[in-house]
C-alpha cells in the first residue's frame, strides 16, 4: 500500500486555458516544489506527462461523458485500460451505485484495476456506497462526489459529516470536494482523514477570479424587492443601486396565501422578479422554507417563498440575520465583527465576522430572546414591543432597561464584538439608553438587510 500524503494536490484542465500539457505541468511542479508528494490528474495525456515528469505517485482518472449515464469518472472498462497503461499507481473509479454506460459494476472494473497491480480509489457520494466499493474490494475511499448526486444534495461547502463517517471503514479516508481554506482542511484531518484533496484553490485561476469577482460585486444592477416581515407589519421598498425607496407598510395578513400575494404584487410593481426577504421564524436559506416560527406570525411554519411564488428569484433569511448583515455591510462596519440587536414586535439577534453570518446550516439563528434574564423572564418577554405595547408603562420601562443593558453585557463577554448596533421599534425608543449605536437605517434596517442579501451576500 503507497503511503498516503495529508495533502493531494489535483491538477486538472477546469478550462481551455489550462488544458495544454504544459501549463498542467508548470501547475504541478510548482506545488511539488512547495512540497506535495502526491497528484490526482486526469486524462491519459496529463498522467503520463507529469508522473514521468515530477516522479512522485499519481492518482489518476479520466472524465468521459456517455449518453444516457450520469458516471462520468473512469466510468468504463476502456477509461481503466488506458489507466493502467500509464503506469499510475492509484487509479479512480466512481463509487456511487449509479448505472455503468458498458453495464459493468465497480467491482468488475475494480477487480481489473487490481489485476493489474494497482490500488483503486473510490469517488463516493454517500456512506452506503462507499461500504460497497470497500466490500468490492476498494484500497481507498474519497468523498469527491459528495454532494454531486441526487443521493447526497449538496451543503455548500465540504461534507465533513460524511468524512467522521467514513474514518470508521478500514480503509484510508481521501477528503475531497470545495475544500478551499486551511481551516477546512484541518478540520477534515481531525475528523479522521487520512489526505485532502486540493485542487481549485491552488490549480484554478479561473474559479479563483470567479469566486474573487463576485465578492467585489457588493451593488445592484437592477430593482429589487425588499421584503421585511415582523409579528405587527410587513414592509415593503424597492431597492436598486444603493437608493431604497420605501414603498409602503401593511398590517400582517392573517393568513398566508394573502402575504405570498402581498408579495407578488408589490414585485410586480417594484417591476422586478426578484426579492430578498428579512422575516421572523427561521428560514432555510436553500430551500427558503420557514421550518420554525412562533405564534407571533400565525400559520407560518411550512411556508416555503419559492415553492408559492415560483415565478420569482427569492431569497430569505432569519430577519435578526439579515438586519446584522446590512449593518455589516455599512462601509462604518465593513470587515468588523459586529453584533445586532433587534428589539422590534419580538428580539432578534445577529453576529456577522468577517463578512459570514453566525448561523446554523438551516438558518438556526443565535437565541437570545429566549434566553432568561436575571429576574426569570426571557429578554423578549422584557423588551419584545408585543410584551410591551405601544405604551409601556415607567415600570415596564425600568425592567425593559435593565434587561436591554444585561443583553448588551452578555453579547459582549459571549462574542466578543467590534460593534453593537441597536434597531427596531424599542431599540430606537427615546427613553431607551445603552451602550450601543442605533441603526442608521432608523425604522428601516429589516428592509436594507433584506436588500443586502442579494446585493453582496451569495446565499445561492
Amino acid at each position: 500500500m503507497i503511503s498516503l500524503p495529508p495533502l493531494i494536490v489535483s491538477v486538472q484542465a477546469s478550462s481551455s486555458h489550462l488544458a495544454p500539457p504544459s501549463i498542467l505541468l508548470a501547475l504541478a511542479r510548482a506545488s511539488v516544489d512547495a512540497g506535495a508528494k502526491m497528484l490526482r490528474l486526469e486524462g491519459v495525456e496529463a498522467v503520463s506527462l507529469l508522473r514521468a515528469e515530477l516522479g512522485i505517485p499519481v492518482i489518476g482518472l479520466i472524465k468521459k461523458e456517455y449518453s444516457g449515464s450520469e458516471v462520468y469518472i473512469t466510468p468504463t472498462l476502456a477509461e481503466v485500460t488506458e489507466l493502467i497503461a500509464t503506469g499510475c499507481e492509484i487509479i479512480a473509479l466512481d463509487g456511487t451505485d449509479r448505472e455503468r454506460p458498458d453495464g459493468s459494476t465497480f467491482a468488475s472494473l475494480c477487480a481489473a484495476v487490481k489485476a493489474a497491480g494497482r490500488l483503486v480509489m473510490a469517488d463516493c457520494d454517500t456512506l452506503l456506497n462507499a461500504e460497497l466499493c470497500v466490500a468490492a474490494g476498494a484500497d481507498i475511499v474519497g468523498t469527491t462526489l459528495a454532494g454531486y448526486t441526487a443521493a447526497s444534495p449538496s451543503g455548500g461547502g465540504p461534507n465533513l459529516d460524511l468524512v467522521r463517517s467514513l474514518a470508521g471503514l478500514s480503509v484510508p479516508v481521501v477528503a475531497e470536494g470545495r475544500y478551499s481554506e486551511g481551516w477546512q482542511v484541518q478540520a477534515a484531518r481531525l475528523a479522521g482523514a487520512t489526505s485532502v484533496v486540493i485542487g481549485g484553490a491552488i490549480n484554478d485561476p479561473l474559479k479563483q477570479t470567479s469566486a474573487f469577482l463576485r465578492s467585489s460585486q457588493v451593488g445592484l444592477d437592477g430593482p429589487i424587492l425588499a421584503v421585511d416581515i415582523g409579528g405587527t407589519w410587513m414592509r415593503f421598498a424597492s431597492y436598486e443601486a444603493g437608493i431604497m425607496r420605501v414603498l409602503e407598510r401593511v398590517p400582517l395578513p392573517r393568513i398566508p396565501e394573502e402575504r405570498t400575494n402581498l408579495i407578488r404584487s408589490y414585485a410586480a410593481r417594484a417591476s422586478t422578479l426578484r426579492v430578498a426577504i428579512s422575516t421572523g421564524g427561521t428560514v432555510d436559506p436553500l430551500t427558503t422554507e420557514v421550518w420554525e416560527a412562533k405564534p407571533i406570525i400565525p400559520d407560518y411554519v411550512g411556508t416555503n417563498f419559492r415553492t408559492a411564488l415560483p415565478d420569482l428569484e427569492i431569497v430569505a433569511l432569519n430577519d435578526g440575520l439579515a438586519t446584522a448583515w446590512g449593518h455589516a455591510c455599512l462601509p462604518q462596519f465593513a470587515g468588523m465583527r459586529v453584533a445586532t440587536l433587534a428589539l422590534g414586535t419580538g428580539v432578534g439577534f445577529g453576529l456577522v465576522d468577517r463578512g459570514r453570518i453566525l448561523k446554523g446550516t438551516r438558518g438556526d439563528y443565535p437565541r437570545l430572546n429566549d434566553m432568561k434574564t436575571s429576574t426569570g423572564e426571557t429578554f423578549e418577554d422584557l423588551l419584545g414591543g408585543a410584551a410591551l405595547s405601544s405604551s409601556p408603562t415607567p415600570e415596564q420601562k425600568i425592567f425593559a432597561q435593565r434587561a436591554a443593558d444585561e443583553a448588551i453585557k452578555l453579547v459582549r463577554s459571549l462574542y466578543y464584538p467590534d460593534a453593537i448596533v441597536l434597531c427596531g421599534g424599542v431599540g430606537l425608543a427615546d427613553w431607551l439608553s445603552v451602550d450601543a449605536v442605533r441603526s442608521p437605517y432608523g425604522a428601516d434596517a429589516g428592509l436594507y438587510g433584506a436588500a443586502m442579501l442579494l446585493a453582496a451576500f451569495p446565499l445561492v
